[in-house]
C-alpha cells in the first residue's frame, strides 16, 4: 500500500477544512484574531480568508468586534469544546508533547492513529518548509509508525489486519516477531519508502486517549541513525513528562 495525502482524495472538503483551521487558530492562540492574522497563519489568500470568516460568523459560529475588528469563538462552540475535553483528556498534551520533541530535535514530529489499514497523521510539528501534510496517511504494515501501533495489538488481531492488508501467510511470523521485539524495547524505526528519511514511531500511553495514538519522528536517514539513542530517550522522557500518570517502564526507555 502506498502512502495516501490529502490532497489527492477527492472527497476532501477545503472549505470544511479551512474552518476547522480557523478555529484551531483560536485554540492555540487564544485570543481575539484579526483577519490578517488568520490569513498569515493559514497561507490564505486575504480575499478568501474574508470570505470564510463572513460565513463562520453568519452561522454563529464566530463573534466579529468592528471596533477591535478582531473575531472569536461564540458560545455556539462551548458544548462542543467541553465534549471534546471530557472525550480526550489528555489530547490537550499532545501538542505540547509535538512542540516539545520537535523543540529538542529539530526534526518532523507526529501524533497518528490508526485508519482503516493506515496510520493518519491527526498533527504535526516541523521545521519551516519541511513538513509533511496533516491528514498524510502510511500504510500500517512495512512502516515505523505502523509497526509502533501493531506492537499495541494481541497476535490475533495482528493476524487479522495482515489478512486485510493482503500480508502473506509466509510473513506473519516475521510480522509478529517484530511486533514482540518491538514491545520489548519500546520503539520501532526504519526507512520510509523513499528511503532518505529515516523514522521512529513510539507507543503513547492509553489512559486519557481516546483512541491508540503513536508519537513519530523524521529526518535524514544519516542523521536520525546516527542519534538513535539520543532520539529514543529524548522522546520516551517527552513521553513520561507530557503521561505524568502513566509513565513508560525503565526497561521500554532503553533503547535496543
Amino acid at each position: 500500500m502506498r502512502i495516501k495525502r490529502p490532497s489527492d482524495r477527492r472527497s476532501l472538503s477545503r472549505s470544511a477544512t479551512r474552518a476547522l483551521d480557523v478555529l484551531e487558530c483560536f485554540g492555540t492562540e487564544r485570543r481575539p484574531l484579526r483577519a490578517v492574522e488568520i490569513s498569515r497563519m493559514l497561507d490564505m489568500h486575504a480575499s478568501t480568508t474574508n470570505q470564510l470568516l463572513k460565513t463562520m460568523v453568519d452561522s454563529g459560529h464566530l463573534f466579529f468586534d468592528a471596533r477591535s475588528k478582531g473575531y472569536l469563538p461564540s458560545p455556539r462552540l462551548n458544548q462542543f469544546a467541553t465534549w471534546i475535553e471530557e472525550t480526550h483528556r489528555s489530547g490537550g498534551h499532545l501538542r505540547e508533547l509535538l512542540c516539545d520533541v520537535h523543540r529538542r530535535t529539530g526534526m518532523v514530529v507526529t501524533i497518528s492513529t490508526p485508519n482503516d489499514l493506515f496510520m493518519q497523521v491527526i498533527d504535526l510539528a516541523f521545521p519551516a518548509g519541511h513538513g509533511p501534510e496533516r491528514g498524510l496517511r502510511v500504510p500500517q504494515f512495512g512502516t515505523a509508525i505502523g509497526s509502533a501501533f501493531l506492537s499495541m495489538l494481541d497476535e490475533t488481531e495482528i493476524a487479522r489486519l495482515s489478512i486485510r492488508a493482503r500480508v502473506r501467510e509466509s510473513q506473519l511470523p516475521e510480522v509478529l516477531a517484530a511486533a514482540a521485539d518491538i514491545r520489548r524495547k519500546g520503539y520501532a524505526d526504519g526507512p520510509t519508502t523513499e528511503a532518505v528519511i529515516w523514522s521512529i514511531g513510539i507507543p503513547l500511553p492509553r489512559q486519557g486517549l481516546n483512541a491508540p495514538a503513536v508519537l513519530g519522528l523524521a529526518g535524514p536517514h544519516e542523521d536520525v541513525r546516527e542519534r538513535l539513542e539520543e532520539l529514543v530517550g529524548i522522546m520516551i522522557e517527552a513521553i513520561t513528562t507530557h503521561f505524568r500518570h502513566d509513565p513508560i517502564s525503565a526497561e521500554s526507555a532503553a533503547p535496543g
